[in-house]
């Protein structure tokens, strides 16, 4: 297990160019429901490494900020995989029209609660249950960090210790290996890379539990 900050950003370096040299041999999408499933994935990848490079530099504030959406923008990816429907899809990525107020969404998404609901029914079982776990345990902290609760006060105040930014590190690099597999399975890319990837790099990753059937 990697036990250094400086320790785990570099290895999570290393990590992030070999998902990045898969993501490349993927396949093209052309289908909406994949192009919305890719983006929120490269959303997704673009979170983790600003994580990366936030810790790095001492921004631990921020770094932990970015939990939520990117464990959102997951979720959303997921659940755009198989539980969205086509005419949603149709009407999500539509233009505004030319007098509607540029401040709304074009069409809102459901809440989380119901794209996990949705995801149990579609997806193996350990998939649901490491999202709901996961949400379980950071939900009300991260709301604290988004909306600028009393923990990022007192994280200020009292420093940020280096194994509480390792836990933040780690999850930031389970949630690209997830957005990396769903990619891999809207691309149709032959499978097997991303597991030789995570048995290299489970040192930077959160342990994993073995899955349920």
């Amino acid at each position: 297990m990697t036990n250094s900050l400086q320790e785990i950003l570099s290895r999570s370096a290393q990590m992030v160019a070999e998902l990045d040299e898969a993501w490349s041999s993927h396949p093209e999408v052309t289908t909406q429901r994949g192009l919305v499933v890719l983006a929120y994935c490269a959303i997704v990848r673009q979170h983790v490494l600003s994580q990366h490079r936030l810790l790095a530099n001492g921004f631990d504030v921020t770094a932990m900020t970015l939990v939520r959406p990117a464990f959102e923008s997951l979720v959303r990816a997921i659940w755009s995989l198989d539980g969205a429907q086509d005419a949603w899809l149709t009407r999500f990525l539509q233009a505004p029209a030319a007098d509607s107020d540029p401040r709304n969404e074009t069409i809102t998404g459901p809440p989380v609660e119901s794209m996990l609901a949705t995801i149990r029914e579609t997806h193996p079982r350990w998939v649901s249950e490491a999202l709901v776990a996961l949400k379980d345990a950071t939900w009300k902290p991260m709301h604290s960090y988004v909306h600028g609760g009393v923990r990022p006060v007192l994280q200020v105040i009292a420093g940020c210790p280096d194994q509480q930014q390792i836990a933040v590190a780690r999850n930031a690099n389970g949630f690209l290996m997830f957005a990396s597999n769903v990619r891999q399975i809207v691309c149709g890319a032959t499978p097997g890379l991303l597991g030789a990837i995570q048995d290299r790099f489970a040192g930077c990753l959160p342990p994993v539990a073995s899955p349920e059937p």
